[in-house]
C-alpha cells in the first residue's frame, strides 16, 4: 500500500512539473550595455518577481579572505540620494512587497516580489542603488559586525560547516574555491 501511494505521489509531482514547465515560455536577450535580461511570463497572479543577479560571490574574494561578497550584499541596502537610508525597504513594504538578497559562491542576487504595477519603481530603485550607493564609515562598521555575527551563528557553531570550510581551504589552497562554505 505504501509503495502504491509513493508511485501516485511521484506521478502527480511529475505531471505538475510537466504542466508548469510549459508555462516557462521565457524570453532572453542582452541589452547594449551587456545586461542580460530574462523574462518568464506567469499570469497566475498579478505580481512580479524582479531579481538582479551579479556574477560575483565568495569564490571571487581573494584567497582565504571570506565574506567580502556577503558584506557588499549588506552594504547595497544602504541608501542613495534619491532613495535615502532604509527607504528601499520601507517603500517595498509599504507597497505590500517583499525584498531580500542572498550570496552564494558564484553570484549575489537581490530580489523583490511586488504587485506588477510597481515594477517600474522597483527597476528605478535597483538602477539607482547600482550607480549611486552612499556608504558611510558607520555603515561599514555596522554591517561588518552584522556579517561577522551571521558567520558566528551559521558557520562557527556548526562543526560540519567548519569541516567543509577547512576542507575547501586545504583542497583548493591557491584557488578561489578555497573561500567556499
Amino acid at each position: 500500500m505504501k509503495y502504491r501511494l509513493w508511485i501516485i505521489l511521484i506521478s502527480s509531482l511529475s505531471w505538475a512539473v510537466f504542466v508548469n514547465a510549459k508555462e516557462f515560455n521565457y524570453h532572453a536577450y542582452q541589452l547594449e550595455n551587456g545586461l542580460q535580461v530574462v523574462i518568464i511570463p506567469n499570469t497566475r497572479a498579478p505580481v512580479v518577481y524582479h531579481s538582479i543577479w551579479y556574477k560575483v560571490g565568495s569564490a571571487d574574494s581573494p584567497t582565504h579572505k571570506t565574506g567580502l561578497a556577503h558584506f557588499l550584499e549588506h552594504l547595497m541596502f544602504k541608501g542613495t540620494t534619491r532613495f535615502p537610508k532604509d527607504s528601499f525597504k520601507r517603500t517595498i513594504n509599504d507597497l505590500g512587497g517583499e525584498q531580500n538578497a542572498n550570496t552564494s559562491w558564484d553570484r549575489t542576487v537581490y530580489f523583490v516580489t511586488i504587485a506588477k504595477e510597481h515594477l517600474p519603481l522597483v527597476m528605478a530603485m535597483e538602477a539607482d542603488r547600482m550607480h549611486n550607493l552612499i556608504v558611510t564609515e558607520e555603515d561599514i562598521a555596522k554591517e561588518k559586525d552584522v556579517v561577522l555575527q551571521e558567520r558566528r551563528s551559521t558557520t562557527d557553531v556548526h562543526p560540519e560547516n567548519c569541516l567543509f570550510e577547512a576542507g575547501n581551504a586545504n583542497f583548493f589552497w591557491e584557488h578561489p574555491m578555497a573561500n567556499l562554505l
